[in-house]
C-alpha cells in the first residue's frame, strides 16, 4: 500500500471516531435535556429516542474499525492461558481472517440493501419520514472498514506465525 493511500485510510478511520464520538456526547446532552424537560417541565423532546436509536447505529459502525485497531474489542482470553504462544498467534490469526470475511459477507448485504432501499425510494417511517437508505449506508461502510481492519491484523499475525525464510547455501 503506497504512503499516501495508507495515510487517506488512517484519516478516514481517525475521522469515522472522531465522528463517532462527538454523535455520542450529542447522544448524552440530548438524553439529559430529554430527561430534565420530562420530569421538570412535563414537556419532553418527541424525536430524541427515534434520532438516538439511528445514531447508534452510526457510533458503532463509524467507530468499529478504530476500536478495533486499538485492540479495544471484548475478548475472552481465558483458552489463551491453556495454550503455548504458537498456537495462541494461530488462533488470532484465524479470528482475524473469520472476522474479515464475515464483514465482508456484511458489507455485500449492506451494499444490496441500501441500494435497494435507495432505487425503490423506501422510507423509514416512524414519527421521522426518512429514507431508509441514509441509515442503512453507515452498515456497509463500516463493515468494509472492519474487513479491511481485520485483513491488516490477519496479515500480521501471519507474519508473525510463518516461519522465517531461509537462505539458500550457495
Amino acid at each position: 500500500m503506497s504512503d499516501s493511500l495508507r495515510h487517506a485510510y488512517n484519516r478516514l478511520i481517525q475521522a469515522g471516531a472522531a465522528v463517532s464520538g462527538a454523535v455520542f456526547v450529542f447522544m448524552m446532552l440530548v438524553v439529559s435535556l430529554d430527561s430534565v424537560l420530562r420530569y421538570a417541565f412535563n414537556n419532553p423532546l418527541g424525536w430524541v429516542v427515534e434520532v438516538n436509536e439511528y445514531l447508534l447505529l452510526y457510533v458503532t459502525f463509524l467507530g468499529a474499525p478504530w476500536l478495533l485497531r486499538q485492540d479495544g474489542h471484548v475478548r475472552v482470553d481465558l483458552l489463551f492461558a491453556y495454550m503455548s504462544e504458537r498456537t495462541a498467534r494461530r488462533l488470532t490469526l484465524w479470528t482475524s481472517v473469520l472476522g474479515a470475511a464475515a464483514c465482508l459477507v456484511l458489507c455485500v448485504f449492506g451494499c444490496q440493501s441500501t441500494w435497494e432501499a435507495f432505487v425503490r425510494e423506501l422510507p423509514e417511517i416512524k414519527t421521522l419520514a426518512i429514507p431508509r437508505w441514509t441509515l442503512l449506508w453507515v452498515i456497509p461502510y463500516g463493515s468494509l472498514l472492519l474487513s479491511i481492519e481485520f485483513s491488516i491484523k490477519a496479515w500480521g499475525h501471519w507474519r508473525q506465525t510463518a516461519p522465517a525464510p531461509t537462505r539458500a547455501t550457495e
